[in-house]
């Protein structure tokens, strides 16, 4: 019997897919994203790139993914409302699951990373956007219409900063990449990455701190409304953000208890530990749950 999964995680440029063996991770690769006509290729290319066959496969995609297959538009690969899991079956001949590209990564760092062990778990992805997955009782919780875990676009000022989604304050235009961005322009450090901002904060750099501070206090308060309702017993924060480490991790859990419920206060905190790999694991490990 094949005992073998694959683990897919399609973004806006690259393509991971990693090859599982009794849940194990034994082989890792990834090809371009070819989002020509309406991403198209997206599928086929994928299924010429798998190199045996295997008892089913997970896809990880950056949308709304509904638990029935439905996936609500992919608008950076070009997609409308499609069932791509029946195309990758057709195609590749093997079982397939869809779901949302944070909640794999959520359900990657509670199987094998930094959440191990706990069955209820908030990720928080820190990158051009702000997204979330949920874990709840050992398992991804979409929602009815796969937009669960959407902390993005918390409003914290209705007045506030103007967010991609056309509202104003949401968390996402203080707490993304470009957020950051955002903040330092504001104190007079315009033209910087995100990396450069938390470079000159680490510094000492009173500009840059302001900003990162105010960025951390922001993700803070949108982490505590989330948990007062979620309960989670741990909140993990992944990313390219994430990458700030430590000097991220603890502006953020000072703000989070500055805010939080009291009967919430405990929550651990964690840095993402599987980096570019959480996608393809939480993704075959979707593919093997019943």
């Amino acid at each position: 019997m094949n005992e073998n999964y694959y683990g897919i995680d399609i973004g806006g440029t690259t393509v991971k897919v990693g090859l599982f063996a009794g849940g194990r991770l034994i082989k890792r690769w990834q090809i371009p994203t070819d989002t020509t006509q309406n991403g198209k290729n997206i599928l086929p290319d994928i299924v010429r790139s798998l190199p045996e066959p295997a008892a089913g496969a997970g896809l990880a995609v950056p949308g709304a993914a509904l638990a029935d297959g439905t996936v609500n538009r992919c608008i950076n690969l070009g997609w409308d409302v499609c069932r791509p899991g029946d195309e990758f079956e057709t195609l590749a001949g093997i079982p397939c699951r869809v779901l949302n590209d944070a909640n794999a990564a959520a359900l990657g760092e509670q199987r094998a990373g930094a959440a191990r062990g706990f069955q209820d778990v908030l990720y928080v992805t820190l990158g051009t956007g702000v997204g979330a997955g949920l874990i709840l009782y050992g398992r991804i919780r979409p929602g009815p219409i796969g937009a669960a875990g959407e902390l993005g676009h918390l409003c914290l000022e209705p007045d506030g900063l103007l967010c991609s989604c056309g509202n104003r304050g949401c968390l996402e235009a203080y707490c993304s990449a470009a957020g950051v961005c955002r903040l330092a322009e504001k104190v007079g450090l315009g033209g910087l990455s995100c990396q450069e901002v938390f470079s000159h904060a680490r510094a000492g750099d009173s500009r840059a701190l302001a900003a990162v501070d105010k960025a951390s206090d922001a993700l803070g308060r949108g982490i505590a409304a989330a948990c007062a309702i979620l309960d989670p017993q741990a909140v993990v924060i992944g990313g390219g953000m994430a990458q700030a480490g430590r000097f991220l991790l603890d502006k953020v859990s000072a703000a989070y208890r500055t805010f939080a419920f009291h009967a919430c206060r405990n929550v651990e905190f964690f840095l993402a530990v599987l980096g570019q790999d959480a996608g393809i694991v939480g993704a075959a490990a979707y593919a093997m749950e019943n």
